[in-house]
């Protein structure tokens, strides 16, 4: 529902609420009509709604526009009797007559446009030359217009009226103003002329007839465009869901050959597997909405060709000036590429280390036990360990007293990893039994064995916390002495050392004699 309010909003925006969106007339043989002979509801030609005299000789040329009616003598004449300007082209052929109302004689605002050339045609190839089942075959929406002893045919689309005989038009009396159906003109009346009115506009905006014309703009768009948008923006949500449950299906189909495996460790295949679904649907939206935008756009009369070709100099220019922001992404690339960090493990990168909430072509987020969240480029990651792929293991050293056995602290180090092994809470998330390694170093006070397991990944502390509490326990119970620091100090007259035991204070962490 949000992706459908933002679509509306985007295309009344482009769109806009006032002009009927056009499409360039195409002939029978695939050539673009020239825009110097289009006629639409906001253009004649290169004369524009809204243009005044002195712009009309700019765009045709002064010596192309000819005003034979010329202004009379007193304001009231001029009010009565509205200019014309004859615009002719380069062979003195007339093209249109435009007649401005002399109500403002400062601007001269053309309000008519009386079309005379026949190359002169709308969207729909509908001109001065063409014939009435032609006009009924491009326009459904055709009013008849009735003013004394004149019948025109009145084209909403274009704003304009094509005048026709009243003797071919059935029901026809001069005398009353009726109804007349568009199916009582002959198909065989020929138009007598074709003009095109701007009077709506006259006034501003705060008269009734400019939003009169606003709202019927509105209406005609929402009749001859909107229905094609709206099988757009209906296709382009259908797309969005479809790629949602192909990717949830294709996850859904990857875990189950993943769990049927037995060569294959479900919760390392299940991060692979999110992490490259995360991606790839990421790329699949973005290129979903790229596509629609460009679609929509060329429906709303926008030229996409720039746009397609300036993307080639966005992209050299993203090339020279993003260089950091490339690096990023194919790093990003590389990562995902080599299976070397995937969504859910635990990694050290840059020597911060935390859990993997998300891998972009662009970044890693990290989050740490404090639940900071840590945010790396890819293309500034200098080192990267990966703490958890595939299976981990924990590195343990156990001290004792001097004055123990050895070998027989070893035997119980190794019992109490069997013990542990076949439990059914631990013994599912070590892979193997703990490997007693041997004697490693002589401290200061005690000397070292060094012991290892291997776990399931994410389980390697779990393993060590709970083997230390089980080695504690033992050694308790079997007079093991697990050394503290000690010190020995001699004094001048006795020969034997007098020991002082360090004790560390529970709440301070300061060691105190004791």
């Amino acid at each position: 529902m949000k992706n459908i309010l933002f679509i509306f909003l985007l295309l009344f925006t482009l769109v806009g609420c006032g002009d009927v969106i056009e499409k360039p007339y195409v002939t029978d043989d695939n050539d673009t009509i020239s825009r110097a002979y289009l006629i639409t509801d906001s253009r004649v030609g290169h004369l524009r709604r809204g243009m005044t005299a002195s712009s009309l000789r700019k765009a045709y040329g002064e010596q192309y526009v000819k005003q034979l009616q010329m202004r009379r003598a007193s304001l009231a004449d001029t009010i009565s009797k509205p200019a014309e300007y004859y615009v002719y082209d380069k062979d003195n052929k007339l093209l249109f007559i435009a007649e401005t109302s002399a109500k403002d004689l400062k601007s001269e605002e053309i309000d008519l446009v009386k079309i005379k050339d026949p190359r002169f045609r709308t969207t729909k190839n509908i001109g001065v030359g063409s014939s009435m089942e032609e006009l009924k075959t491009a326009y459904r929406n055709l009013d008849v217009v009735q003013e004394g002893n004149t019948v025109a045919i009145y084209i909403p689309s274009v704003d304009g009226y094509i005048s026709v005989n009243p003797k071919q038009v059935k029901g026809y009396n001069p005398d009353f103003l009726a109804d007349i159906p568009i199916d009582s003109v002959s198909n065989r009346a020929k138009p007598l002329a074709f003009t095109v009115s701007w009077y709506s506009h006259e006034g501003g905006i705060l008269t009734s007839a400019f939003w009169k014309e606003t709202m019927r703009k509105i209406l005609m768009w929402m009749v001859l465009e909107l229905p094609m948008i709206l099988v757009i923006i209906v296709v382009f949500v259908v797309l969005l869901r479809s790629q949602k449950y192909i990717i949830r299906r294709v996850r859904k189909v990857a875990i189950n050959r993943a769990t049927k495996d037995v060569n294959v460790d479900t919760h390392e295949a299940l991060k692979r597997i999110d992490t490259l679904a995360g991606i790839v649907h990421g790329v699949g939206k973005i290129l979903l909405w790229t596509i629609f935008l460009l679609i929509l756009l060329s429906k709303v009369n926008i030229n996409i060709g720039p746009i397609l070709a300036s993307a080639g100099i966005v992209g050299l220019a993203v090339g020279f000036g993003a260089q950091e922001l490339v690096r990023d992404f194919i790093s990003g690339f590389f990562i995902l590429l080599e299976d070397q960090l995937r969504t859910g493990d635990y990694a050290i990168i840059n020597g911060t280390t935390g859990l993997v909430e998300h891998i972009q072509l662009r970044t890693i987020t990290l989050r740490d036990l404090s639940g900071v969240v840590h945010i790396f480029q890819n293309g500034k990651i200098d080192t990267l360990s990966n703490m958890t792929k595939e299976w981990s293991a924990i590195v343990l050293e156990i001290g004792v007293a001097y004055k123990e056995n050895i070998d027989y602290v070893m035997q119980v180090m190794t019992e109490e990893g069997r013990e542990m092994k076949n439990n059914s809470e631990f013994g599912e998330f070590m892979l193997e039994e703990v490997e007693v390694l041997g004697l490693n170093e002589f401290g200061d006070s005690a000397i070292m064995i060094k012991a290892m397991v291997k776990t399931k990944p994410m389980h390697q502390w779990r393993i060590k916390r709970e083997y230390l509490r089980r080695l504690k326990i033992s050694f308790d119970s079997k007079g093991i002495e697990i050394p503290f620091p000690h010190l020995s100090i001699y004094t001048g007259e006795a020969t034997k050392p007098m020991p002082i035991r360090m004790v560390k204070d529970e709440m301070t962490g300061d060691a105190a004699q004791g």
